[in-house]
């Protein structure tokens, strides 16, 4: 078993899976923070003033294409369109050669489309009907947001000959580490892979292909049985359970949240117990940072700032927390005396989003869910906009108007994009209005960089409802996985302690890295065919007795005989039937004894990664040569083999115990004519295996047959 990790990030994770001849990919993410490096819509800046400068730097086009902002190094917003970091797909020889892609929720799918759309991906695709209908919705708003962008730049732009020379790797190699601080290194090793994103008819394509599946729901494919259990992280997000149908167990995590309060269907934690192998990826991005704790920050500073006058803007995702926030702040506001307070949504999808909230009852929590079957919707987002508190706008235009002090949801929390470059725009020369910065994906410096000569306030208040290391390590003891993998920057953090005081095994997994797993299978499944299985004879056969069964067998024939001996008087209480149930249970035992083998002779293909036994064609019997070999089983007495050895002639040198297996050498030398070399050899010896190591086939061949000789088995005619 291999896993080979093609995200640069744990926090977009990507895990290419290969097991038995399959390949699975565990998600498709992108890593959303890049964007970052690119200066915001709408707002224009040169080297020549606003904190930059460029003193440093002589180069004419380096100048045009780079901003440099306190030392943080951004590119012109005039010399390029938004670039986004994918995984490293460029790993992945054959795409056709990739069978399945399980995705856990719709934060993962990003990447999806450069794989159905640009290569020659044929596989099956499984998500969550959640995951796919509100990740469409989430991915057609991001290629909008993106033309936006696009289009901008195109009227800005007058260095056309300089547009994307930026990403060029001449031109990334003068970004001077040292000078420009870590906070470029992401760009300079990485950034002349980014790329354009894909268009709306790619996701439309894309999308098509994804098979929707429940919560625990079983789906077969290739020999392995998958289930998604929920994770309790958003609408429809889940873990997957990967069983190669009864050998190993996988479980796959990503994104899961302990939290019994907020609104997606709790965690799942019973069918993911006991694994033989844990893959955990993307928790918490700030570990000390509880949500509940944050919800009240939150709260308590936006009442703050609308009691000043001032208006809050909150950069976020059109679905996630912002569900738990509108009816978190609708119930503050009317505790503060606040609910003429006016609210807004405004996204391409924000309809669209909260109709979904509604309808997808069943992916909710109980209590939402005891609410859907009553005459209420199970979020409060509908009460309020009846009462004209909450209003959902597609976009901002040129009539849309305000009603202040108010607050203000809209994308993207990058602040790079989208409506909320336009509002902060209008809103940031006022400082008593404030920007929340609630989306935990993004560095707090390097997004508010950019607006370093607004008077409004940013204030970061991230939150992140995935587990931590905390959490992680409570669930580990639970799990009690055998073999747990982690992402490498978490090594100092988590442990693979059970609850029991057992410790498993732990491997970190480093960007681009890939493992090889042990496989503790020691069989294959496989299929026999209809018309081969119809034809079988068997022979029945008598099992084999181990010297411990043979001498209580003996120890129950002196007792029968001795009570044989003694006049027996039959009770006229006991119920003939007990003597019945004697009988059958003497059959059954006789029974117990008997083995039914069959010799079976076919042709042995793979169809769908599946083993299959089908009947031989004319062609195939011709060149099958059928040998009666002996067939053999039990357990070897080693001593025994041991006194063989040595009675035919052998010369032992040397035996040595461990983990109950003999290593026995034998010497070049022998005291009987009956052994023709003189060739020394290495017996392995455990209850059921022997190896032989020698250079000498002959001297192979003598010892095997000594071994076979006196083992149990048959000839099957």
């Amino acid at each position: 078993m291999k896993l080979h990790c093609l995200s640069l990030s744990n926090q977009a994770p990507c895990y290419l899976l290969e097991y038995k001849n399959v390949k699975i990919l565990l998600d498709c993410a992108i890593e959303i923070s890049t964007i970052l490096n690119f200066l915001p819509k709408n707002l224009n800046y040169n080297n020549n003033n606003n904190n930059s400068d460029s003193g440093k730097e002589k180069d004419q086009e380096f100048n045009q294409c780079y901003k440099n902002i306190n030392g943080v190094l951004y590119v012109d917003n005039g010399c390029s369109n938004i670039k986004y970091s994918c995984p490293i797909f460029e790993m992945i020889d054959d795409f056709s050669t990739i069978d399945v892609i399980l995705l856990t929720n719709y934060t993962n799918i990003y990447s999806l489309p450069f794989i159905t759309e640009y290569t020659n991906f044929q596989g099956k695709i499984f998500a969550t009907e959640p995951t796919v209908q509100i990740g469409k919705l989430l991915l057609e708003e991001l290629v909008q947001m993106d033309k936006q962008y696009s289009n901008h730049n195109y009227n800005i732009n007058n260095n056309n000959n300089l547009f994307d020379k930026w990403q060029n790797r001449e031109m990334l190699t003068k970004i001077n580490i040292a000078n420009y601080g870590n906070e470029n290194e992401i760009m300079y090793k990485d950034s002349y892979r980014w790329k354009d994103l894909y268009k709306k008819l790619d996701i439309e394509k894309s999308f098509e292909k994804i098979q929707t599946v429940r919560f625990n729901e079983s789906i077969y494919f290739y020999g392995f049985e998958c289930s998604a259990v929920s994770s309790g992280f958003c609408l429809g997000s889940c873990n997957w359970v990967i069983e190669a149908k009864g050998f190993e167990r996988m479980v796959y995590m990503s994104d899961t949240s302990l939290s019994v309060s907020r609104y997606p269907t709790v965690f799942q934690m019973e069918p993911l117990e006991k694994p033989d192998i844990l893959i955990l990826s993307k928790l918490n991005n700030h570990p000390i940072n509880l949500p509940d704790e944050m919800f009240t920050e939150l709260s308590l500073s936006i009442g703050s700032t609308l009691q000043s006058g001032g208006n809050v803007i909150i950069p976020s995702y059109s679905c996630g927390i912002i569900l738990d926030l509108l009816e978190h702040l609708a119930e503050y506001l009317n505790q503060m005396n606040l609910a003429s307070t006016q609210i807004y949504f405004i996204s391409s999808v924000s309809k669209a989003v909260l109709s979904y909230a509604d309808i997808y009852a069943e992916w909710l929590n109980k209590n939402k869910q005891e609410r859907s079957f009553m005459p209420e919707t199970p979020f409060l987002h509908q009460d309020l906009m009846k009462k004209g508190q909450l209003a959902a706008f597609q976009h901002i235009h040129s009539h849309f108007q305000t009603s202040e002090p108010c607050i203000i949801f809209a994308g993207h929390p990058s602040c790079r994009f989208g409506d909320v470059t336009t509002l902060i725009k209008q809103y940031g020369d006022n400082p008593k209005n404030t920007v929340f910065l609630i989306e935990p994906d993004f560095d707090f410096k390097t997004l508010v960089l950019p607006f370093s000569k607004l008077t409004c306030k940013f204030q970061s208040i991230p939150i992140d409802p995935r587990i931590n290391f905390k959490d992680a390590n409570f669930l580990i003891s639970k799990l009690a996985p055998k073999h747990l993998i982690i992402p490498n920057n978490f090594k100092n953090f988590i442990v693979n302690k059970h609850s029991n005081g057992i410790n498993g095994l732990i491997t970190p997994i480093l960007p681009l890295d890939l493992i090889k797993i042990k496989n503790h299978q020691k069989y294959e499944n496989g299929f026999l065919d209809k018309e081969l299985a119809q034809s079988i004879q068997t022979k029945i056969i008598e099992k084999p007795q181990t010297s411990l069964n043979r001498l209580n067998q003996i120890k129950q024939q002196i007792q029968q005989y001795q009570q044989q001996q003694q006049p027996q008087l039959l009770s006229l209480s006991q119920p003939l039937s007990q003597f019945q149930q004697q009988q059958q249970l003497q059959n059954q035992q006789q029974q117990n004894q008997l083995i039914h083998v069959a010799e079976v002779t076919g042709i042995l293909s793979i169809h769908d990664h599946e083993l299959v036994i089908s009947p031989a064609n004319l062609s195939d019997i011709s060149k099958l040569s059928f040998i009666k070999e002996k067939y053999l089983w039990g357990t070897l007495s080693n001593e025994t083999i041991i006194n063989l050895i040595t009675s035919k002639g052998f010369i032992i040198e040397n035996i040595r115990i461990e983990n109950d297996q003999y290593e026995i050498k034998i010497n070049g030398n022998s005291n009987s004519a009956l052994i023709t070399t003189n060739n020394p050899a290495t017996i392995y010896l455990s209850s059921n295996n022997v190896n032989i190591e020698t250079n000498c086939e002959i001297t192979r061949k003598q010892i095997s047959d000594i071994i076979v000789n006196n083992c149990n088995g048959l000839y099957i005619n």
